[in-house]
C-alpha cells in the first residue's frame, strides 16, 4: 500500500489540520491532563501550567487519558514531535526530556495530544533522519484526536555563583565552596584544576589590583534545590591565618 510521506517542517500543521477535519466530523473527545514533575520541590507531578526547571534537568512529562481513550500520544517540544506508545497503570503516557540554556533563561513548549489508531499509526521513525514523522498511508483512514492538546510552558535557566572577598595577607591559603538544598543536602564543591580541560569546580581569580579574589562557579542541575532556594557557602583559610565564612541565597524556583 503507498503511503505519502509529509516532510517537515509542514507535517505537524498537515496531521493537525487533517486531524482537525476528523474531529469536526463528530469524533468523541475525552477528558485528558499533562502532568511534569518541576513544579513541587518534592518532586510530585503537578498540572501548573507554566513550570521552572535547571539547566541540564530531566524533566518527566505525562498524559493521562481515561482507560481506553488513546493509542498513542504526541509529545511537541520546542515544535519537535515525538510519539509515546506505552503507558503504565495509571494510564499515563511518559516522556523524559532534558532542557538547555544559556546565561538568560529561555521559554520553551511542550504540547500533548492522544491519538487512536484506526488503521496504522500514522506516525513513524525515521531512522535515517532520527525523528518522528507524520506518515499516513494513502488508503488509511487517519488516526483519530481523541481529546484536545493540552500545553505547558516550560522555563530553562541556570545560575552562576559569583562571590568576591579582600585578601588578607595574599592569596588565601584555602578556599571551600558548598551548596545545600533546602531539603538539608549539601554539595563540597572541588577546586578546578586548571593543568586539565575536563576539570569541573568553582574557579578562584586574583587577588586583583584591588586586592580582591573572586570564587565563580556554575551549578549543575543536581547540586541545586528542584524549587525554592539553594544556599551557598564559602570557607575562606586566609594568609594572615583568618578564616572567613561567606553565605549567599540562589533562587532555584
Amino acid at each position: 500500500m503507498a503511503r505519502a510521506k509529509t516532510s517537515a517542517p509542514t507535517q505537524v500543521f498537515v496531521a493537525a489540520a487533517l486531524l482537525g477535519a476528523s474531529l469536526a466530523a463528530g469524533c468523541v473527545r475525552h477528558p485528558a491532563a499533562l502532568w511534569a514533575d518541576s513544579f513541587l520541590a518534592d518532586g510530585r507531578f503537578s498540572t501548573a501550567d507554566h513550570q521552572w526547571v535547571y539547566d541540564g534537568e530531566p524533566v518527566t512529562f505525562e498524559m493521562q487519558v481515561i482507560p481506553g481513550a488513546a493509542s498513542y500520544v504526541v509529545f511537541e517540544v520546542g515544535n519537535k514531535p515525538i510519539v509515546v506508545e506505552a503507558e503504565d497503570v495509571g494510564r499515563r503516557f511518559r516522556l523524559t526530556h532534558a532542557f538547555d540554556a544559556g546565561h538568560e533563561p529561555q521559554d520553551f513548549e511542550v504540547c500533548a495530544t492522544p491519538f487512536t489508531v484506526r488503521d496504522r499509526r500514522d506516525w513513524i521513525y525515521d531512522r535515517l533522519e532520527q525523528k518522528w514523522m507524520f506518515y499516513p498511508g494513502a488508503d488509511d483512514r487517519l488516526d483519530v484526536q481523541t481529546a484536545s492538546e493540552k500545553r505547558m510552558r516550560i522555563t530553562c535557566y541556570r545560575r552562576e555563583v559569583a562571590l568576591e572577598f579582600p585578601a588578607r595577607g595574599g592569596p588565601p591559603r584555602s578556599v571551600a565552596l558548598g551548596l545545600v538544598k533546602a531539603s538539608g543536602e549539601e554539595t563540597a564543591v572541588p577546586r578546578r584544576d586548571l593543568a586539565r580541560e575536563d576539570s569541573r569546580g568553582f574557579l578562584l581569580l586574583g587577588p586583583d589590583e584591588r586586592g580582591l579574589c573572586r570564587v565563580t562557579y556554575t551549578p549543575t542541575h543536581d547540586e541545586v534545590s528542584r524549587a525554592g532556594t539553594t544556599q551557598v557557602n564559602l570557607l575562606v583559610a586566609h594568609a594572615d591565618g583568618s578564616v572567613q565564612r561567606i553565605q549567599d541565597v540562589l533562587d532555584t524556583p
